[in-house]
C-alpha cells in the first residue's frame, strides 16, 4: 500500500466523522470446490450485496469475535458464526469437508472507498456523492487478515460457528519458522506430532468427560446410541485421513440431523484445549510416556 493510501486509511480511523466500517470475508482453498465464497454482514445495516475492488460479496449474515491481537504470545483463535437458515449451509458444506482447511480472508475498509457501482447514479452526479464524502478507491483498506479454518465448533439448523487459526499454527511449519509460544501447542490434535490415539478425555475447554465410555467405532446412520458411546468421524486433512472423536451427550438413533459434526446438543467432540493441562490429560510425563507438548514452556519469563 502506498504512503498516500496509509495516510488515507489513518486519516478515516482517527476522524470523528469518519464513515462506517465495512468488513468483508472471502473463503477460498475449499476441499472438492473451485468456489470463491465472498459475503458480509449487513454493515451500515446494508442487507444487499456489495462491491468491492470489483469483486461482489453477498449478503450473509454472521458475526466474528477475537480479531484482535494478543500480548500474551499465543495467536488469536477467532470464532466465525454464519447463519445457517433451514440448513441452506449445511447441505452448502456436507460434501467439502465442512470447509475444514479453507482459507479465510477477511478485507476492512470504509463504506465511503466502495466501487462507484454501489452508490446510485455514481457516475452522473460524482458532485453529489463527492459532497457525501464518498470516495471509490479499492486500494484503501486496512492490512487482509488471513486464517485457516481449523474446525466446526458447533453447526445446527441456525447457524454454524467455525474456529478460525492463523496461517503460522500449522503443524507442518518446520523451524526456523516455528513460532516460538510457551503455552500453546501448534500440533493438530489426534495428527502428527500430538499421536494421541487413546479414549476422549475432555473437550476444548478441558471439561473432562465423566463416567464409563463405551468405545462404538465409525459413527453409522440409523444406529442407536446411549450417553457416554464415543464414536470417530473420517475428515479428510490435506492429503490424509484424520479421525475426529466425539461422544454421546444424548441419547439418540442416528441420522442425517444429528450427525456428530452436525448436531453439538447430541454430540460432544473430543478436543484438546492445546495448553499442558490438556496435555497433562491424555499424557502422564513421565520417562515411558513423555508430554509431546508442541510449545516452549521454558520461554515463560519468570
Amino acid at each position: 500500500m502506498s504512503f498516500q493510501k496509509t495516510e488515507c486509511i489513518n486519516k478515516e480511523l482517527f476522524s470523528q466523522a469518519s464513515s462506517e466500517e465495512i468488513i468483508l470475508f472471502e473463503i477460498s482453498n475449499i476441499t472438492n470446490s473451485s468456489d470463491v465464497i465472498r459475503f458480509h454482514g449487513g454493515s451500515n445495516a446494508i442487507k444487499s450485496s456489495i462491491v468491492f475492488d470489483s469483486k461482489e460479496y453477498f449478503f450473509i449474515p454472521n458475526s466474528i469475535e477475537g480479531l484482535e491481537e494478543r500480548n500474551d504470545g499465543q495467536l488469536s483463535r477467532p470464532r466465525l458464526q454464519l447463519i445457517n437458515m433451514d440448513g441452506f449451509f449445511s447441505r452448502y458444506i456436507y460434501d467439502k469437508d465442512d470447509l475444514i482447511g479453507a482459507e479465510i480472508k477477511i478485507v476492512r475498509t470504509f463504506l465511503r472507498f466502495l466501487d462507484e457501482v454501489n452508490f446510485l447514479n455514481y457516475s452522473g452526479d460524482v458532485n453529489f456523492w463527492n459532497q457525501m464524502g464518498v470516495n471509490p478507491d479499492p486500494s484503501s483498506k486496512l492490512r487482509d487478515q488471513k486464517y485457516i479454518i481449523n474446525q466446526k465448533v458447533a453447526e445446527n439448523k441456525n447457524l454454524i460457528e467455525y474456529e478460525l487459526t492463523s496461517p503460522l499454527d500449522l503443524e507442518n511449519v518446520a523451524i526456523p519458522k516455528r513460532q516460538i509460544i510457551n503455552n500453546y501447542c501448534a500440533w493438530k490434535y489426534r495428527g502428527k506430532g500430538c499421536l494421541y490415539s487413546g479414549d476422549p478425555k475432555a473437550d476444548s475447554n478441558d471439561a473432562i468427560f465423566t463416567g464409563s465410555l463405551t468405545d462404538r467405532g465409525q459413527w453409522a446412520d440409523e444406529i442407536v446410541y446411549a450417553k457416554n458411546d464415543f464414536v470417530f468421524v473420517d475428515i479428510k486433512d490435506g492429503n490424509e485421513i484424520r479421525k475426529v472423536v466425539y461422544v454421546c451427550i444424548s441419547a439418540n438413533t442416528s441420522n442425517s440431523d444429528n450427525k456428530p459434526t452436525v448436531n453439538s446438543e447430541v454430540w460432544a467432540q473430543d478436543s484438546c484445549s492445546k495448553t499442558l493441562k490438556g496435555c497433562k490429560f491424555r499424557y502422564s510425563g513421565d520417562e515411558n510416556d513423555h508430554l509431546p507438548f508442541g510449545g516452549f514452556p521454558g520461554s515463560r519469563l519468570f
